[in-house]
This record gives C-alpha cells, sequence and structure tokens, in this order.
C-alpha cells in the first residue's frame, strides 16, 4: 500500500470533492500530471486510464460505480475505457456523466471539461450489415454506447453526443479479421449483401453514407480502433490490412508476463508505432490473476480485487510501471475494484495513478519486474494469451531473378521471448545481406535486393537472428 507521502510526492494535493467543481477540480489535477501522444490522434493522455470492468462491470454491494468514474475524472484521469460487452459499464458512466454535467442536453453541459476526456468504448461485433447473422450489428451497438453514455439510454441519443473512440474489440481469428474488412473496398458502389464493422463505423466517423447505414450523415465518432488478447499474428494482420489508415488505436494485452506468452511487446508493438497508432496496453494485472483470481474472464463481483496489491504477490506499483515504460505505449487502463475518498492510502485509483506517473522503469529494471512476477505467478496466469513465445522463422520466402539482380521477398518473422535484430539472406550457407530488423507495414511482403552472382543455383533462405 502507498503512503500518503509517496501519493501526495507524486499527485500533489489530491482534490477534496465538494470544494470545487469537477471541472476545476479535473483541471487542477490533470495540470501535475505528464502527458503522452495518443498516436496520430494528435490527443495527448494521462498515462493511466480507467478500465471498464472490474466495479463498473460487476458491481458489489455498497460500491457506487458511477462515483469511481467520478473520482477518476477529479484526479485528472482522461482516458476512459468502456464497452458494450461490459454490462451496465456504459450505463455507469452515464450516471456519472450526468453528474459531472457531462450530457449535452444538460443547461449545465461542461463542454470544456468533456472536450478534455477521451471516451472510448468497443464492439465485439464483426458486422454492420448481415442477414445470416442474429443480434445486434457494430453500428447497432454504437449507438447503444451513445444512448446509454449521453442520452437516456433506450435509444434516445442527443444532439452533440459523441465518442472519442471506437474498436472492434477482442479479435481473435484470421477469419474475424477478413469479417470486419468484409465490403471496405467497395465503399462508393452498390453496397454488397454483408458489409464489415469497418465500414459501417467509417460512415458514423466521417459523415458519409457508402453503406447506405448512416441515411442521417451523422458524426458519432472521431476514432477507430481494434483490440485484442490472444494473438499478436491476428492483431498485426488487422493492421497491416488498414491500407487507408483508418485504424488509430490498438488496444492490447501487455503486462509482466508478456514475454512469457506470444509476446504482444515483440510483435505488434513495433507494427503499431511504426504504423503512427496510439498504443493502450490492457490486463497489467492479468483480470487480477496475479492477485489470486481464478484464471479466467471474471464473471460476478466476487472476482473483483479490492485492496491495492497483496503482500505475497508482484507489487501492484510494477506491475502499472512495466508497460508504461515500453516504448509506444500511449496509456494503460485498469479496472477499480473500490475507491477509498477518506483514506487515500487504500485507494487502488489513486495507487495506481501514482505508480503511473513516476518515472518509466529502464530496461534494466524491466528485467527484474518480469523475474519478480516470474517468481510469484505462473506463465498461465496470462489464460488470454498464447503460450508460444518460440521465434517463427519467415514464411512465404521467394527468389526472383531479375537480370543480374535477384529480388528476395519474404513475410514477417514472429518473434519469441526476445526481441528480432536483424534478417539475413542466404543462399546455401552464405550469408549475402544482414538488414536491420523491420516490421512489415502492409500485406505486401519484405524484400531486398542481391546480386544473382552471389546467389547461383542455392536455394535462398530468410533467417531472423
Amino acid at each position: 500500500m502507498p503512503s500518503r507521502r509517496e501519493i501526495l510526492a507524486a499527485l500533489g494535493a489530491v482534490p477534496a470533492a465538494g470544494i470545487l467543481g469537477p471541472g476545476l477540480m479535473y483541471a487542477q489535477a490533470a495540470a501535475t500530471h505528464p502527458r503522452r501522444l495518443l498516436g496520430r490522434t494528435g490527443r495527448t493522455v494521462v498515462p493511466l486510464g480507467l478500465g471498464g470492468q472490474a466495479s463498473l462491470q460487476w458491481t458489489g454491494e455498497g460500491i457506487d460505480a458511477p462515483d469511481i468514474i467520478v473520482r477518476a475524472i477529479q484526479l485528472g484521469v482522461n482516458y476512459l475505457d468502456s464497452a458494450n460487452a461490459y454490462g451496465p459499464s456504459q450505463a455507469n458512466y452515464g450516471e456519472a456523466f450526468r453528474r459531472l454535467h457531462l450530457t449535452p442536453t444538460d443547461p449545465a453541459y461542461n463542454r470544456a471539461l468533456r472536450e478534455s476526456l477521451y471516451i472510448a468504448t468497443k464492439t465485439g461485433r464483426r458486422w454492420a450489415l448481415n442477414p445470416e447473422v442474429t443480434g445486434p450489428t457494430a453500428v447497432e451497438e454504437l449507438k447503444r454506447s451513445l444512448t446509454q453514455m449521453f442520452g437516456d439510454g433506450q435509444g434516445a441519443i442527443p444532439e452533440g453526443a459523441y465518442l472519442d473512440a471506437i474498436q472492434v474489440h477482442n479479435l481473435t481469428t484470421m477469419e474475424q479479421v477478413n469479417q470486419v474488412y468484409e465490403g471496405y473496398g467497395e465503399r462508393g458502389s452498390t453496397p454488397p449483401r454483408r458489409i464489415g464493422a469497418l465500414a459501417g463505423l467509417l460512415d458514423y466517423r466521417d459523415g458519409t453514407n457508402y453503406t447506405g447505414l448512416n441515411p442521417d450523415h451523422r458524426r458519432w465518432v472521431r476514432h477507430i480502433g481494434v483490440t485484442g488478447h490472444q494473438s499478436s499474428p491476428v492483431l498485426m494482420s488487422a493492421i497491416r490490412r488498414d491500407q487507408d489508415q483508418i485504424l488509430d488505436t490498438v488496444l492490447v494485452a501487455l503486462n509482466a508476463h508478456d514475454r512469457l506468452c506470444s509476446s504482444h511487446q515483440n510483435n505488434v508493438l513495433p507494427l503499431a508505432v511504426s504504423r503512427g497508432l496510439g498504443v493502450i496496453a490492457m490486463k497489467l494485472f492479468a483480470d487480477g490473476a496475479f492477485y489470486g483470481k481464478e484464471k479466467r474472464f471474471s464473471r460476478t463481483p466476487a472476482d473483483v480485487i479490492h485492496t491495492v496489491g497483496k503482500p505475497e504477490a508482484a507489487a501492484y506499483s510494477d506491475l502499472v510501471r512495466y508497460p508504461l515504460s515500453l516504448p509506444g505505449v500511449s496509456v494503460a487502463i485498469t479496472g477499480i475494484g473500490r475507491i477509498n475518498r477518506e483514506k487515500v492510502e487504500g485507494d487502488q485509483l489513486v495507487a495506481n495513478l501514482t505508480a503511473a506517473v513516476k518515472d518509466a522503469a529502464s530496461p534494466l529494471e524491466r528485467l527484474r519486474i518480469e523475474k519478480d512476477a516470474a517468481a510469484m505467478h505462473a506463465a498461465d496466469t496470462n489464460y488470454f494469451q498464447e503460450k508460444t513465445n518460440v521465434l517463427v522463422q519467415p514464411s512465404v520466402v521467394r527468389a526472383v531473378k531479375d537480370a543480374d539482380r535477384v529480388r528476395v521477398e519474404w513475410n514477417t518473422a514472429i518473434a519469441g521471448r526476445d526481441t528480432i535484430r536483424a534478417y539475413q539472406i542466404v543462399a546455401g550457407t552464405k550469408v549475402l545481406l544482414e538488414i536491420p530488423f523491420r516490421p512489415q507495414l502492409t500485406e505486401a511482403p519484405l524484400s531486398a535486393v542481391v546480386a544473382a552472382a552471389d546467389v547461383g543455383e542455392a536455394a535462398v533462405k530468410v533467417i531472423a537472428i
């Protein structure tokens, strides 16, 4: 548990409710925090964001869930996360926003405070239109988010309401990536029978109606992103297929056990940064599994952790600082089980924010945090992440001779526990060329040119090292 002295040193005097109005409280707190650029969105965010699960989704007895959101904003947190899949989470945001005068129909609407916040939600639906699939579409979930957060919760969406981001949630298979992109290339022609989530949501970002799903030309969302827990190759494919740069953010599991699994920091992160995406880290505490929760997605209020860390487990401050020290991470989100306005030392939100605004962990300190976490918790604590952590060599290697040159093409290797340093072009047993690693930015393969005379009749390989 952090001491009051540590809290005050990191955050300054924590604002007390009732002394200042919500806008002034936010401004006073936010002014003390460092900010990071959220990729090409151009927005800046405090390093700690509020996750939409924990007590916002699984609200236990005696918990005022909207007050957790109010508390976060009062403390200067400006990245706010939710999802359609999170039960009452979005409705809890709606109540918090009413308390803070953040709904556009409120005569005391605080426009300046609203514009300072980055409010993001998610849709787990892969389709914007598909007659063969039952249930709500991605566009219908966008509307549901808006009515729950800013309207009456029954379908009404007030003028002036918008989301800063909606993210296509929890991509786990290549088939799902194909689904969300379906119909995107046909925008501007006769709408196809099936339209993926991205094409439908893009109309609501740009105020267009290429899909026929936005006849009133609404502009209800500023940015679009993707999220994933399990598979680096799936998320990388989703990003590489984005030829028009419609994706602005990626929300990805990144914690101290990441390199024990299919490492997102060694695969997704370099690609996302090279493409200019804002990176949001999640699952810092492995959904509570680092602190004793069963290794599965939470299901009830009993799964929610209410303490500030645990003595016998990895230090909560290490688990917060770890992903925030990875180059390119803009913000890390954590769910909150309980706040404590009377005793800040026992307030999870204050503790996590205090850790987040400290100096970033050095590479050596990251290694120490990984070692400490591994000594206390097995790799399957990251139950949501693929467990392979071995290097997968480049695929689809092709060598094409052109006069006195050979053009060598390949698809990216997948890094294991360690980062990829370089690619070697090898003919037989002879290394012809070594080039520094670079991410494969699009579906087009990586390539290099070598002299045909050096290749001769030998088979050409590409080896990641």
